[in-house]
């Protein structure tokens, strides 16, 4: 009971911060994802502690939209001559190459960059507002068929202070969420863009 009133105390103490999200797409918001063999390159990031988490997630939400149409990169590896890296800006004939040698229909490179962890963990209402935490994550896909990028889409996710659940005290600090965690969620965000957006036959 003690330790129940004393994690209630604490979550009074503070207010819950988010993080506000802005969503790009420059080509290819609607998609078909009905048919074809699609590909889940490696995820890029500057995190190297969040890169592996970056993948896990993107992978859960495309299988989602996708099922058993999505495939792993590292599993075409054992059964098929891919290159050990896959870059993230391809050229047409780095398209034919991937074409030939993994047999498939799409490809989806997914990036992410953690940009400033300038809010820290705490920030307080009379705090430098050019402070914030901020990442964004890129979205590029590819036809391996036509060899054409067919949808280029970004977020981009930047701590937002909320009011303290004591308005009339200045001092209460805003709990936010880092850069890192924001790079995360802005991943899943903008996958769940491309599952509500996708074209119905």
């Amino acid at each position: 009971m003690k330790k129940l009133f004393s994690i209630l105390i604490i979550s009074a103490l503070y207010s819950c911060g988010g993080a506000k999200y802005n969503y790009f797409f420059d080509a290819g918001k609607q998609l078909d994802f009905s048919d074809g063999k699609w590909i889940l390159n490696s995820t890029k990031s500057n995190s190297r502690i969040f890169d592996t988490e970056l993948y896990d997630n993107s992978l859960k939400e495309f299988k989602k939209i996708l099922g058993d149409s999505l495939i792993e990169m590292n599993d075409l590896r054992s059964t098929k001559l891919v290159a050990p890296k896959i870059k993230f800006d391809l050229t047409d004939s780095d398209l034919k190459e991937l074409k030939r040698d993994t047999d498939c229909d799409y490809l989806i490179n997914i990036g992410g960059n953690v940009i400033s962890d300038g809010a820290g963990t705490l920030s307080f209402p009379n705090q430098n507002d050019n402070s914030s935490n901020r990442a964004s994550v890129s979205i590029s896909i590819y036809d391996l068929n036509t060899e054409t990028l067919i949808s280029s889409s970004q977020v981009y996710g930047k701590t937002e202070n909320q009011e303290s659940i004591f308005p009339d005290d200045n001092q209460i600090p805003t709990i936010n969420p880092s850069s890192h965690m924001i790079m995360l969620k802005g991943a899943e965000k903008l996958i769940r863009k491309y599952k509500k957006n996708q074209l119905k036959y």
